[in-house]
């Protein structure tokens, strides 16, 4: 089941992304200089990209990365970037290293709780519901009407960027939406989803883990 979260779409510079400290606006109003990803090469061509429909555990993905530089970088290049949403006549605007910290922080600690209640340790609830909530408060939502083939008219609520599609991935899974499971095959542990197209008791993310899985047992 969709969570609507598949509707965002993000641009990716070719080339990938670099770190320079750049000026940015506050708040407040005011300016300060930060550490920033930015297109690595200037004027370097857009590829629009829907990263939540390619990748339907993503807000997984971020939430188990590194707060490091590295990657971070890494990620952004395959994604796109966070807090940015842009038109192809358009330049990508630097976005603050701070904020991928902040939300690898925040949705780790939310998957986290979830993963204990999912396993049957309920004293997590209030604190992840109080964290759903918060995080959630903090992004736009738009409901939009979209034809689905053969179904007619579904509608969704479509995330203003990739950081507020997150979070809604993560409330779907939380709601029951959709189900994340790591690969069970020595060495991978990839994030797949469950259900859907898949069946519901699949233990690994690819026919090639499976088959090495199998053949571990075998030794």
């Amino acid at each position: 089941m969709h969570t609507g979260s598949e509707l965002v779409e993000t641009w990716i510079p070719n080339g990938g992304f670099k770190l320079e400290r750049r000026k940015i606006h506050t708040h407040d109003g005011g300016a300060t200089v930060a550490e920033c990803l930015v297109p690595k090469w200037e004027s370097a061509e857009l590829s629009l990209d829907r990263p939540c429909a390619r990748q339907s555990c993503l807000h997984r993905i971020v939430a188990d990365c590194l707060p490091d530089r590295a990657p971070i970088l890494d990620l952004a290049s395959r994604y796109g970037l966070l807090s940015v949403s842009v038109t192809p006549a358009g330049s990508l605007p630097p976005e603050p290293l701070d904020v991928w910290c902040r939300e690898i922080r925040e949705l780790w600690a939310a998957a986290d709780l979830w993963d204990g209640i999912a396993a049957g340790d309920p004293r997590g609830r209030d604190m992840l519901e109080r964290r759903l909530a918060a995080n959630l408060a903090r992004f736009s939502f738009r409901l939009t009407a979209s034809r689905e083939t053969g179904a007619g008219f579904l509608m969704r609520y479509r995330s203003a960027d990739l950081r507020a599609a997150l979070w809604q991935m993560l409330a779907g899974e939380v709601a029951g939406l959709i189900r994340c499971a790591r690969c069970s095959a020595p060495g991978c542990a990839r994030w797949f989803l469950k259900g859907g197209n898949s069946r519901s008791d699949r233990l690994f993310c690819s026919d090639a883990c499976r088959i090495r899985a199998f053949r571990s047992k075998g030794k």
